[in-house]
């Protein structure tokens, strides 16, 4: 009893230790990643270079889940967006942010000037690409109606073109 105790006790912790997000995620009771995919973007193999394709909608943008921390977002790829910029709502429900925290940075977004906070993401998944270490900004509660994949992550990929109406994006 006491052997088969400490063995699932080592495998929980190398677990923790190698996947820290895999281990959030099965003790919070989330999906893991293998099960969480883009509904509107496509990959192909991460062996073929990481390429994500994303059909644009019927307004012309590319709209797609992405992975934030390890946690299912939406977002528009925004190639005038400076950085990332997460929705205060999906930040809050993320953890990225808590009541209290200063919002001291002006931003001019399409609907105005707003406030906003600046942060660090662990990580950044779109279909075959994921980042770490993205920078972002959290506007204001109520200031962004939608998530913003900018720059910060648009910059650090190999290359990002449209073909016809699909965006391809390749690390």
């Amino acid at each position: 009893m006491l052997k088969s105790f400490l063995y699932v006790a080592g495998v929980i912790l190398a677990i923790a230790y190698f996947a820290p997000d895999l281990a959030s995620r099965l003790i919070n009771g989330q999906p893991s990643a293998a099960t969480v995919r883009p509904l509107s973007a496509t990959s192909e193999s991460p062996v073929s270079g990481g390429i994500t394709r994303i059909a644009a909608d019927r307004n012309g943008h590319y709209v797609s889940d992405i992975l934030v921390n390890g946690r299912p977002l939406s977002a528009i790829v925004d190639t005038g967006a400076s950085l990332v910029a997460l929705r205060y709502e999906d930040a809050r429900a993320l953890g990225i942010i808590f009541p209290g925290d200063r919002f001291d940075i002006g931003v001019r977004t399409a609907n105005g000037t707003a406030q906003a906070r600046r942060v660090r993401l662990r990580s950044v998944r779109l279909g075959a690409i994921s980042l770490t270490e993205v920078d972002a900004l959290v506007l204001g509660e109520g200031m962004l109606g939608t998530n913003l994949l900018g720059m910060s992550f648009l910059k650090r990929l190999s290359r990002y073109e449209v073909r016809g109406s699909t965006l391809v994006l390749e690390r």
